[in-house]
Parts: C-alpha cells; sequence; structure tokens
C-alpha cells in the first residue's frame, strides 16, 4: 500500500478546499471563499499550505472584461501518479495513471511468462525500470498495482508475491477481475451495485456492491447440471457455454468470427443464438439473487453491436426473477441494465493503478 508520508498534515479546513477543486473547474479566490464562506486572511494561509504541499497548483488567470484577472487554482493531478501493472503470457504491461485515472505512460514489454524465479527477477526489473522513468519525468508514483489472475488450478501460475518482494515500490495486489471492475466505476463514478461478466476464452466476473469490488467466482455457476465438464471440475458452467471457444470455429479468430456472423452466415449464426440464450440464462440467475446491472466486459463484449445487447435484455427482461428493482445511479430505483463496459484491453492494469490512487485519494478525505 501507499505509504502515509504520501499524505502531508494539513490545517482544519483545508480539505474542504481540495473537495471543491477536486474534479472541478479551477476557481479564483473570490470563488472559493464564496462557496466555502472562508475569509480572506484565512483563505490565503491555507491556499498556501496546499500549494507548499504540492496539493494544488496554480492554474492561470481566468479572462476579464476589465480590471486585473484573477488568479485561479486547481487540484494537482500530477502531484503523484499510480502504476498498473499486468503480466500475460508474452508481455509486461506497464500503465501510469495520475490522480484523475488518466494515462500519462504506457510500456509494453514482450518477454515470455515462466513461473522461475529468473522471469521474477526479470519482471520486476522491468516494473522499476518504469516507475523511475515515469518518476524521472516528473510525477512519482505512489506505488504499484499488480493485476493478479484466481485460477481454478494454480499448478502453474505465476507466483505473484515474488515478483512483488522484488519490486522497489510499494505493492499492491489486486484480483484481475475486481481490477477489470474497479476501472468501470472509474468511469462510472455514481455506480454503485453491478456484476462485470469478462467474456473471453473463459469467463470471469467481480460483483460491486456499494462501491466495493469482490471476486465473483459468477463465471462457475451451473446452467446445465448435465452439461459439459468445467476446467472446476463442475459440470455445465457459464464458463463452458460463453466462452469464445463456444463462438468461434476451430482455428477461427473472434474478428473472424463476427465477420462472418455480419454477413450472415447461419452456423455463426446459430453459434450466436445459443450463445445468447446461455448468457441470458446466466443473467437471468445472477438476477435471482442480486438485482443489480450488469457489465459485459472482455473482447466479446468488445465485438457486441447495440442489437445483440438488446436482444441479450429482451431474453432477460421477461423472466420474473430478473425484473427486479435495483439501485439507480442517482440512489433512487431503476430496472437493472444490461450494458457494455470499457472492454478496454489492458483494463486491468488500469484497475490495479485506481486501486492505489482512490485509496490515496480517500486519505485526502476527498470523494471518490
Amino acid at each position: 500500500m501507499p505509504h502515509d508520508d504520501h499524505i502531508p498534515a494539513l490545517p482544519d479546513g483545508a480539505d474542504e478546499i481540495l473537495a471543491l477543486l477536486y474534479h472541478g473547474e479551477p476557481i479564483a479566490k473570490r470563488g472559493i471563499a464564496d462557496a466555502l464562506h472562508i475569509s480572506a486572511p484565512t483563505l490565503n494561509a491555507r491556499l498556501s499550505t496546499l500549494e507548499d504541499a504540492g496539493l494544488i497548483v496554480a492554474a492561470g488567470h481566468r479572462q476579464s472584461t476589465g480590471g486585473r484577472r484573477a488568479l485561479t487554482y486547481a487540484f494537482n493531478y500530477r502531484r503523484h501518479c499510480a502504476i498498473g501493472v499486468t503480466i500475460r503470457s508474452t508481455e509486461i504491461v506497464c500503465i501510469a495513471v495520475d490522480l484523475d485515472g488518466v494515462t500519462i505512460d504506457e510500456r509494453h514489454t514482450t518477454i515470455a511468462a515462466h513461473a522461475d524465479v529468473t522471469f521474477y527477477g526479470r519482471a520486476a526489473r522491468i516494473i522499476d525500470d518504469f516507475a523511475e522513468q515515469v518518476a524521472a519525468a516528473g510525477t512519482p508514483p505512489l506505488g504499484v498495482g499488480l493485476a493478479v489472475p484466481t485460477h481454478i488450478n494454480t499448478a502453474n501460475s505465476l507466483d505473484y508475491a515474488a515478483i512483488a518482494e522484488r519490486i522497489t515500490l510499494p505493492v499492491t495486489a489486486t484480483e484481475r477481475y475486481c481490477a477489470y471492475a474497479l476501472a468501470e466505476l472509474r468511469a462510472r463514478p455514481a455506480l454503485r451495485d453491478a456484476v462485470c461478466l469478462f467474456l473471453g476464452n473463459h469467463i470471469g466476473s467481480a460483483v460491486l456492491q456499494d462501491g466495493r469490488p469482490h471476486t465473483g467466482a459468477v463465471e462457475h455457476m451451473p446452467l446445465d447440471p448435465d452439461g459439459p465438464r468445467c476446467e472446476c471440475g463442475n459440470a455445465g458452467c457459464l464458463n463452458v457455454y460463453c466462452s469464445s471457444a463456444n463462438l468461434t470455429e476451430e482455428g477461427e479468430s473472434l474478428p473472424g468470427f463476427f465477420g462472418v456472423l455480419e454477413q450472415g452466415e447461419i452456423h455463426h449464426r446459430d453459434r450466436m443464438r445459443d450463445w445468447l440464450h446461455s448468457l441470458a440464462h446466466a443473467i437471468v440467475d445472477i438476477r435471482a439473487v442480486f438485482a443489480a446491472d450488469v457489465l459485459l466486459c472482455g473482447p466479446i463484449a468488445g465485438f457486441l453491436d447495440d442489437a445483440e445487447i438488446a436482444h441479450l435484455d429482451r431474453l432477460v427482461a421477461g423472466h420474473p426473477a430478473a425484473s427486479r428493482t435495483a439501485a439507480g445511479d442517482d440512489g433512487g430505483t431503476a430496472a437493472p441494465r444490461i450494458t457494455r463496459g470499457l472492454c478496454d484491453v489492458y483494463q486491468d492494469a488500469d484497475g490495479a493503478a485506481y486501486a492505489i490512487v482512490r485509496d490515496h485519494l480517500r486519505a485526502l478525505a476527498l470523494p471518490c
């Protein structure tokens, strides 16, 4: 986790100024004083403290129709950054995001992953080198967020703890699908409750409850107890019916599948129809116990068009178990929705970085 020394000691009332400037337009002193009912001497002292700490910056002068232009202040999103890392079978991806979640640097390193100490050392050096590059550019990292996959069979998985102990910066490990969910939360700050389904070569899931991500394991929910055997040992799991293997022919890519589907080829249409029905079945079962939005993420979701998502919605909507209401973004109630998520290729790295940023912002008593 990030060190406590990243959070300076602030005088009473300084947090109100930070909250006003965070995610807001630059504001002049008069605007801050009016909004917070602060006297000029008190405001000047607090602004000076915040500037000295690097938490706010002068953002230029406001346009004026006459007289002296007022100097404005803004939250310093580049005071620190966080580094998110995802390790794939043939590459390590490092992404640096600032305190507003904006990517400021990115590096892709081609390297074959191996469960041995040599790879762990090389991986740590790649991450350390990137962190040094980002710091040298003027935005010191708070720490490194590792997106850590959870496997049913961990015999051949990487030892992420062994990688973390070799990294110089503090490391925060975030389960991979929780990292996907955190990236969705950053893009939708009002989102509180949702189920995030990752749709790709395998199915993954995370559950957002009151804005907090939890590992879902929805992918191993049985749809048909007499169905094919899943890697988890059970039969007929969602993972069996809705992975990309149930769409593509042998040797066919996802872009290839959806390209042929768009041309109306009958066998591809049949597979797509069966796939949508299986996914609808799963969403109905999810809604029976957790009436929340469903966000579709991952490679397959990126290819789904609006018509296919609308069809999926219709398959689900008529079922009584799926018709319960859920808390809406405005705090009221609304019918649960099925929507396409961000579907970014390296969304887990973004989310792992945001986990660090969010903890830092909360330590500053900022809403996030």
